[in-house]
């Protein structure tokens, strides 16, 4: 009896372990693009400015900034203020709690809880011309290393359908 008692508690917390260590990142991503852009011609870019509106605290996102600057320099664009190809807009709400309205300059936007979109603009016409969306727990309580890794995945995710192949 002993036996299965001790076998029962290092089962619970192995599992509880287990749980506590895995970061369950939903798989899915969903992109638009505009046809008459050619995005493989797309070498330089700049991060729009981010509004305090947006539901992302900043140490968020420093982790998502970090993220696409090494997604895109493997996929040798570069970032450049000086009159940049596109401007990637950033939208998330971290929170599990809330959906957040966006009013900004290139349109309303509701954008859902633990939701992350990443929208690249023209900078002459201030049209989007490609965006891509991906779910993902923004949980307040993850620990700071987990929360790095999940954004580098979910950024992975996201970027990887840029630029589409269809579009070259």
């Amino acid at each position: 009896m002993k036996g299965l008692n001790k076998f029962l508690i290092i089962g619970i917390m192995v599992f509880t372990v287990s749980c506590a260590t895995t970061v369950e990142i939903p798989k899915d991503v969903t992109y638009d693009y505009d046809v008459n852009v050619n995005l493989t011609a797309l070498k330089t870019y700049d991060l729009r400015p981010v509004s305090t509106t947006v539901g992302i605290e900043n140490l968020m996102l420093e982790r998502i900034k970090t993220a696409i600057d090494s997604e895109l320099m493997f996929k040798n664009i570069k970032k450049t203020s000086n009159n940049p190809d596109f401007f990637i807009a950033i939208y998330g709400v971290r929170s599990k709690l809330f959906t957040t309205a966006w009013r900004g300059p290139d349109a309303d936007l509701i954008v859902e809880k633990g939701k992350l979109i990443l929208k690249f603009v023209d900078p002459k016409s201030n049209q989007v011309i490609w965006w891509g969306e991906s779910r993902a727990i923004l949980d307040p309580d993850m620990n700071p290393e987990h929360e790095t890794k999940m954004v580098k995945e979910v950024v992975h995710r996201i970027l990887q359908k840029f630029p589409p192949a269809s579009a070259s």
